[in-house]
């Protein structure tokens, strides 16, 4: 009577660390492969070496669509950051009328293809003259990074308890004061994540960089991605690929750890 349902958890572990190597091998070999010394890709590997990301840190091309991306995610991360919390902040404490209608457009980014988007705000660049200018890449990965910030701060607001706010009016603080000595502090956790959120999907982000971005601002998984069409898989880009995913796993487990991340979303 008792191996049914030890059975049945011993089935539902082993399906559950068989989904997990599924979706982890790939980045293992990935991340192996990134350190054999060998000039083409192979696995395993039989000889290990760092000269690849040593190469990767050392060319110029790189280096600037590194920095390219940087200054284009933390700009776009703080519009977005501004205007997702402000928007949630309106939708949850004010209940607009349409608010359904709001939340749809406001969250549309997250449903249709970016290709859709990236096509719809290259047709209006070139009415604007925006086509290929820094303002016209921040401002389209402010667009398809707000989306995160809207639903982050949707819930973190909801979270909050409107009589502390009401309580602070009501004892004198102008509607400012109660914005900065109670929404942000209560609000940090998801303003962090938030914006963390958004430098993460504007770094990786290639569909809408490659046609929004001209020749002068072209970002780092542009460049990777057109190193990859030209010339195939290289050790370099094997490196790079290394090095972004490590970033990012980093990111997300201090994240979980401290800002439980998996809360707000």
């Amino acid at each position: 009577m008792m191996w049914g349902p030890k059975l049945a958890r011993t089935a539902q572990i082993a399906w559950t660390v068989l989904a997990y190597l599924f979706l982890l091998a790939p980045i293992l070999v990935l991340i192996l492969a990134s350190f054999d010394e060998a000039r083409f890709f192979r696995f395993p590997p039989q000889a290990y070496s760092i000269k690849w990301f040593e190469a990767a840190a050392s060319s110029g091309e790189y280096r600037s669509a590194l920095g390219v991306s940087t200054l284009v995610a933390v700009i776009s991360a703080l519009l977005s950051v501004v205007a997702g919390s402000l928007a949630a902040f309106a939708l949850v404490r004010f209940d607009p009328p349409g608010k359904r209608w709001i939340e749809v457009v406001l969250l549309a980014p997250l449903i249709l293809p970016l290709i859709v988007w990236a096509i719809a705000l290259l047709q209006l660049y070139s009415r604007l003259g925006l086509s290929g200018t820094l303002a016209g890449l921040v401002l389209a990965h402010a667009v398809i990074t707000v989306p995160y910030t809207v639903r982050i701060m949707y819930s973190t607001f909801e979270r909050i308890d409107p009589v502390l706010e009401a309580a602070a009016a009501s004892l004198g603080a102008s509607p400012m004061r109660v914005a900065r000595r109670i929404v942000i502090p209560l609000a940090t956790p998801g303003l962090i994540t938030s914006a963390a959120f958004s430098l993460l999907v504007s770094f990786n982000d290639v569909i809408v960089s490659s046609l929004i971005a001209g020749a002068r601002w072209i970002t780092f998984p542009v460049r990777v991605y057109a190193q990859l069409r030209s010339e195939g898989v290289d050790p370099i880009t094997l490196a790079i690929g290394a090095g972004i995913i490590a970033v990012i796993l980093i990111a997300a487990i201090v994240g979980e750890y401290t800002l439980k991340w998996s809360r707000h979303l």
